[in-house]
């Protein structure tokens, strides 16, 4: 689901920083995200309920 809202707002977001700050400076926001992902794959996705088992 983070990448169908991620691809489907991102591109309007960056066009909205692009127009006010500059295309260089709208990149920011896409190493933001990956940066995000990073740490979701790295450290977000850990089971913090113990309760539900998972293989």
């Amino acid at each position: 689901m983070m990448l169908v809202v991620g691809g489907g707002l991102m591109p309007f977001i960056q066009d909205f920083i692009a127009k006010s700050a500059g295309y260089i400076n709208s990149y920011w926001l896409v190493i933001a995200m990956l940066l995000f992902l990073l740490y979701y794959a790295v450290a977000g996705c850990k089971n913090v309920n113990k309760d539900i088992k998972v293989d």
